[in-house]
């Protein structure tokens, strides 16, 4: 993997302009202590110094690096980490270079603290960027052995004409798993593209419903780890990866970003984006292992992606659909699990193509007017029914992707 890429250029860019930001608040903070306080003026410095990287600790994990955070420790470790990295550029090195260029080659010092620059900020942002934030990956080995235990199961239904490209979506996946087939509507045309891909294939007899053919492919599952794939949809390869890299076995369920996927590309949408700030919280395990949080995520909407979801089957048990709704049954399933003991992981990466068309599931409950109707009922549950008639003149807007 290149160190030098567009991502590592960007976030350079936005560790600079982090870095201004901190002087300036160091700045502000040695004034206010040094004339309005008559603090000693190496114990103003000293504060100025660790407020200004204070703030680039919080900067930097908001809007540079993101680092997921396993528990408060992982996240003590790092700021530690950072306090050292900036330690040592701008105190150790500044003064090292100071004593060759002043005291050695008579560069005047307004000169040589300018030049300096070039060589202490990157090197900040290397200790940063590859030392202080870096996530502990897992090996390769670890990954492989964690595929056991993960199933993709795919609930299929007549015969969807994307149905093959999702297959292949999941046989492509870096790390590879299991994959089956459920369906409730026996074909041809499914047994045959479960046969070409050499997977299981499972028949639910008895009337097709959404709620009974998700807990029937769901409990044909035997793995800890099960992710319930649309048959419309495209998983990027690296779906089983970045959810296999973040598992610990207290964490319920995972769920990742998605795209709008229309006419065969992928399509700009508000809604993506304004469901991963809402979920802001939980993509960090520190936040997420708080009830507070992790309802709050749900609370102005169902932010959740159905097909990006990875549920742990062995914590939650079979037949985890039980809601009485039909279109918001997801939403009300997440809300349940939110309420439990345990982990809600959100995972900030785009991961799954969510493919919008004429014959959506999604779209036909907007027409007929039950998406609204659950929709209230869902955040009848979370706030009272004034709040809620607040929220939805807004919420109903987000239907308009469908469009």
């Amino acid at each position: 993997m290149k160190i030098i890429n567009k991502k590592t250029i960007t976030d350079f860019i936005k560790f600079s302009m982090v870095g201004i930001i901190n002087t300036l608040s160091s700045y502000a903070v040695l004034n206010i202590c040094f004339y309005k306080f008559n603090i000693n003026m190496h114990i103003s410095n000293l504060i100025a110094f660790s407020f200004g990287v204070l703030v680039s600790f919080i900067l930097n994990n908001l809007f540079v690096f993101k680092k997921k955070y396993k528990d408060i420790k992982d996240i003590l470790i790092t700021l530690i980490k950072t306090y050292l990295s900036y330690a040592f550029t701008g105190l150790m090195l500044v003064s090292i270079l100071i004593e060759i260029e002043c005291n050695h080659l008579g560069i005047p010092l307004y000169i040589a603290s300018l030049f300096n620059l070039l060589i202490t900020v990157p090197t900040n942002f290397i200790l940063n960027k590859f030392w202080a934030y870096k996530d502990k990956k897992k090996s390769k080995h670890e990954l492989l052995k964690l595929a056991e235990k993960h199933t993709f199961v795919i609930c299929a239904y007549k015969e969807s004409p994307y149905l093959e490209e999702c297959i292949k979506s999941l046989i492509n996946q870096k790390i590879k798993t299991n994959i089956i087939i459920s369906t409730s509507t026996p074909n041809n045309y499914i047994k045959g593209l479960a046969k070409k891909y050499k997977l299981d294939y499972y028949i639910r007899k008895g009337k097709s419903d959404i709620q009974d053919d998700w807990n029937f492919g769901y409990n044909q599952v035997k793995t800890e780890l099960v992710t319930i794939a649309h048959q419309d949809d495209i998983y990027d390869p690296l779906y089983t990866y970045e959810i296999l890299n973040v598992y610990k076995d207290d964490i319920l369920m995972y769920n990742t970003n998605y795209n709008p996927y229309k006419n065969g590309k992928v399509v700009k949408d508000s809604n993506s984006r304004i469901k991963g700030i809402i979920k802001f919280f939980v993509k960090y395990r520190f936040f997420a292992r708080i009830k507070f949080f992790r309802v709050l995520s749900l609370s102005f909407g169902n932010t959740v992606n159905c097909p990006s979801v990875t549920y742990n089957k062995r914590k939650l048990g079979d037949n985890i659909f039980t809601s009485e709704l039909k279109f918001s049954l997801d939403w009300d399933t997440f809300l349940k699990i939110a309420k439990l003991k345990g982990i809600s992981l959100y995972i900030p990466k785009r991961l799954v193509n969510y493919r919008i068309h004429e014959n959506a599931t999604t779209k036909e409950f907007i027409n007929n007017h039950k998406r609204v109707e659950e929709d209230i009922i869902m955040f009848n549950k979370i706030w009272p029914k004034f709040i809620t008639k607040i929220i939805m003149k807004v919420y109903t807007k987000s239907y308009d992707t469908y469009n």
